[in-house]
């Protein structure tokens, strides 16, 4: 059947909607075109949001490589009520909090994530920037993946809440706690 059909059918259902669900729908039955398709589409966001939780590009890149696997694995479990972009991150910041679990550093070094300090000849916005990213690895992992995924995925607490399958008012506190976390960080540093 046309997607377009079955989108005209139902009053405020839209073909990207439809479009979506037969992606995974295609994706659970095995198909690999399908699977790929929806790797291209989410999986620049997983790895960037990785990237930030690791703070190494090959961890990142072979977290990913995990969270695609176990999550086209487990598509069955999927059960439509979140986006599967909330779906995919959830497995990814599990993966992340695994790995660090695992090699036993439950903090970044300050090396392995922020950039040298620019010259001079860099606007303060840069340096702004850089204080915010060195203040993020001095947050434990839950509080980083929860100001990425507001911060910088763009997530409201709705789609925060879908991701780490909590209450939007555990959401809220959690959030509010590691923002004044970062803050206290922040304030350290500027004296």
């Amino acid at each position: 059947m046309d997607v377009r059909v079955l989108a005209e059918g139902f009053p405020g259902l839209d073909s990207e909607c439809v479009n979506k669900r037969n992606l995974i729908e295609r994706c659970r039955l095995g198909e690999r075109e399908a699977q790929r398709e929806l790797y291209e589409q989410t999986s620049g966001r997983i790895f960037r949001l990785l990237l930030r939780m690791t703070g190494n590009p090959e961890d990142a890149s072979d977290l990913t490589q995990n969270t695609y696997v176990k999550g086209l694995q487990r598509l069955d479990q999927f059960d439509g009520r979140s986006a599967i972009a909330s779906w995919f991150y959830r497995i990814a910041i599990n993966e992340a909090l695994q790995f660090r679990r695992q090699s036993g550093t439950g903090r970044l070094k300050l090396q392995e994530l922020a950039p040298t300090r620019p010259s001079q000849a860099h606007p303060p916005a840069t340096d702004v920037r850089l204080d915010i990213e060195e203040a993020l690895v001095g947050l434990s992992p839950d509080d980083r993946a929860l100001l990425l995924l507001r911060y910088q995925e763009g997530l409201d607490y709705r789609g925060i809440a879908e991701v780490l399958e909590c209450a939007e008012g555990t959401v809220a506190s959690r959030l509010n706690r590691a923002r004044e976390r970062l803050r206290g960080i922040l304030q350290e540093s500027y004296g």
